[in-house]
């Protein structure tokens, strides 16, 4: 998105923690400004320590003054119109308080959960973490302590937003400075589908990591309910329940491929199948299906639900129902095709909304608002 904005005529900066010192410079004409971590474990590595470690990890990451202090240095250097957060896993909340002190407009995008769970997924061990649990409540508090100095936010769906709204947070803006702005997606040109032959079964497919929460476990059942006749399912991806899956689906039409390229699997399916366990904050594979020409089953929770019966209502079923899946399953056979010709207009509408270019003139419109909202510099009332 910034280096469409950038081709729009806008100077933008983005600043990013890295592991190792490393200068400014520029990519694609967006002036990369560098910010040394200072937490004590570094994102890429910390699975690999212990919990109370990686919990105190946490702490120092939300509180840590030097990276706000860096930060506010940038600030100063840059002196921005406004200033645009997204992940706040590494970052901490007072980078919020530093741009409000200077007068500069906020404007955040959620792209998970983690303002609320130090995991950003409100899902752990196979369940919904309701109610939160103690450690990401009093890790999130210095994160909701500050987060009234953001002016406008954006939620990539409409699932994200009301989950931040539920716990309490954002109320100090109005509606119309609470925005679901989708991810931008910037996709590969589709190529010809492979046509299904006369008398062939009707061709499924899952395509993501191996691991409960993206709701295989459910399809596979799903599938023995259904029978092993009339439709096939390729298992694209890779993961550490990889073997627990292939040994429930033994005896079913169904194989297991590893990793594919996305866009040859979703031309030789009809039916692309993504039924998460947990609320996911933006499906991409699901866009992917469509723009390839599949018809999508999709979970009726977060932001599959809404892009699917957007397009096209009524294949939607709720996590983990097994009997409704097996229905929708059982139903796509007996129509025997991919997506219908009359919901093309829908889908290309979709890919509209999503063009990275669509999504980069809704933010600049945004970036107006904050402006106009913006309270003056904290710094001015001492």
């Amino acid at each position: 998105m910034a280096e469409t904005q950038v081709l729009a005529g806008h100077q933008v900066h983005a600043c990013s923690l890295v592991r190792d010192p490393q200068p400014r410079g520029e990519r694609h004409g967006v002036a990369t400004r560098p910010l040394g971590a200072r937490n004590p474990l570094w994102i890429e590595s910390s699975h690999r320590y212990p919990s109370p470690l990686r919990l105190a990890n946490k702490a120092v990451t939300v509180l840590n003054r030097r990276v706000g202090s860096e930060f506010a240095a940038l600030l100063d250097d840059i002196e921005p119109d406004v200033l645009h957060t997204h992940s706040m896993v590494e970052l901490p909340p007072s980078v919020w308080d530093r741009a409000a002190r200077r007068g500069v407009p906020i404007v955040h995008t959620l792209h998970d959960y983690d303002l609320l769970c130090i995991r950003g997924a409100l899902y752990k061990d196979g369940r919904r973490c309701r109610p939160r649990h103690a450690a990401c409540r009093l890790l999130s508090a210095p994160k909701r302590a500050l987060h009234d100095r953001i002016d406008v936010v954006a939620a990539v769906s409409r699932t994200v937003l009301d989950t931040h709204l539920e716990h309490g947070l954002f109320h100090h803006l109005p509606p119309e400075r609470r925005r679901v702005v989708w991810n931008p997606a910037r996709l590969a040109q589709a190529g010809p589908r492979t046509p299904r032959k006369a008398g062939e079964p009707l061709r499924f497919g899952f395509l993501g990591r191996l691991v409960g929460e993206k709701g295989l476990g459910p399809i596979l059942d799903a599938c023995r309910l259904v029978g092993g006749s009339g439709w096939t399912l390729r298992v694209a991806g890779d993961g550490p329940e990889r073997a627990a899956f292939e040994h429930q689906s033994r005896g079913l039409p169904i194989r297991f491929e590893g990793y594919v390229e996305a866009a040859a699997f979703l031309s030789e399916i009809d039916v692309l199948i993504c039924a998460p366990l947990w609320d996911e904050p933006f499906g991409l594979t699901m866009v992917e299906g469509y723009a390839a020409g599949c018809r999508v089953i999709g979970t009726r929770a977060g932001v599959i639900g809404e892009v699917v019966e957007r397009v096209e209502p009524g294949w939607t079923v709720a996590p983990g129902d097994v009997a409704a899946m097996a229905a929708a399953i059982a139903r796509a056979i007996a129509e025997g095709r991919a997506l219908p010709a009359d919901r093309q207009g829908a889908v290309a509408a979709l890919l509209e909304e999503l063009a990275p270019r669509t999504v980069a003139q809704t933010y600049l419109e945004l970036y107006r608002t904050a402006g106009d909202a913006a309270t003056p510099s904290l710094a001015a009332h001492g």
